[in-house]
């Protein structure tokens, strides 16, 4: 997996793609390009051409859209004078460009869209599962979804039929991930509720993260500096940094005093913070910028692409 995959690169304003040992395998030649999903990357062109490129930098679909998204279950969004969409790697239409917006392919495959102001449910086929009837309609997780009927309504949680699982009592309720979902009673507080609308971490934060690999992002109003939580509620990491990230692969990217780095589930820097950015690990692979050009690191600290910039180690 890791020998096949492509890292997004951007050198003097143009993208290519490196392997995970630091060669070009696309050199840049793109004004724009989004990272490879499900063997696909979206691309752009500096004659304005936007189209999805394999891996051997062949132009497979050609395509006259405002924007080209990453693939999901075999489904990407598109838009088409100003309306949204999903083809699939034919490029036919299984989602007709008539939306307003595509909140969401979901990991089964269906998508929430939105029509008139209201937000429904399709399955992968683009046929209707629930009608645009509601306010709002969150993404589906294990088949479950936050949703408010109206405006001004409180949010409750249904499943992929409809049927309400959750009174509405909430203010705001998240999608799920890893079996909780962020929620707010008041708009204030937040905590996690599990799939029966039971508070499991009270909600008495200022901002919180979905849980990712058992760790959530979590910060209070006194103070300001995130830390992490874990399932039980507990303060895992203490809460001193800027900024955080989600945890991917055993670490997650940090900021303090506007410089980022990486740190493991200890809260110990494994990557010191001397970059202007840095994101999620992806296939073993962290993105850093130093000084605005682009890196990438292992989880050792090594380099697999140096910004030519950087001098530190």
């Amino acid at each position: 997996m890791l020998e096949s995959y492509l890292y997004t690169i951007k050198i003097d304003n143009e993208y290519g793609y490196i392997n995970n040992r630091g060669s070009f395998v696309i050199p840049p030649q793109y004004k724009s390009a989004r990272d490879f999903s499900e063997g696909l990357a979206a691309v752009r062109t500096f004659d304005n051409k936007m189209g999805y490129i394999n891996t051997r930098n062949e132009m497979v679909l050609e395509l006259e859209a405002e924007y080209l998204g990453d693939f999901r279950c075999g489904l990407a969004i598109v838009i088409f004078a100003g309306k949204e969409g999903c083809i699939d790697k034919r490029g036919q239409f299984i989602v007709e460009p008539i939306y307003e917006s595509i909140y969401d392919i979901n990991p089964s495959g269906t998508v929430v869209v939105t029509l008139n102001q209201k937000q429904g449910l399709l399955d992968n086929s683009g046929e209707t599962l629930l009608n645009p009837v509601y306010d709002t309609l969150g993404a589906f997780s294990n088949g479950l979804a936050p949703m408010r009927r109206a405006p001004g309504d409180k949010e409750g949680i249904i499943n992929e039929s409809g049927e309400l699982i959750v009174e509405p009592r909430f203010n705001s309720i998240w999608p799920f991930s890893e079996g909780l979902a962020a929620a707010s009673l008041d708009g204030e507080n937040y905590g996690f509720i599990n799939q029966w609308g039971e508070f499991v971490i009270e909600p008495k934060y200022y901002q919180v993260l979905p849980f990712s690999e058992g760790l959530a992002g979590f910060r209070l109003k006194t103070g300001g500096k995130w830390g992490y939580l874990n399932y039980l509620g507990e303060v895992a990491i203490k809460n001193k940094f800027q900024n955080v990230g989600q945890f991917h692969e055993g670490v997650a990217p940090v900021k303090d005093k506007d410089l980022a780095g990486y740190i493991n589930t200890k809260g110990k820097y494994i990557i010191d913070k001397v970059f202007l950015t840095a994101d999620e690990f992806k296939n073993g692979l962290g993105c850093v910028t130093y000084n605005y050009e682009w890196g990438y690191m292992d989880k050792q600290g090594r380099w697999i692409y140096k910004p030519d910039s950087f001098d530190l180690w």
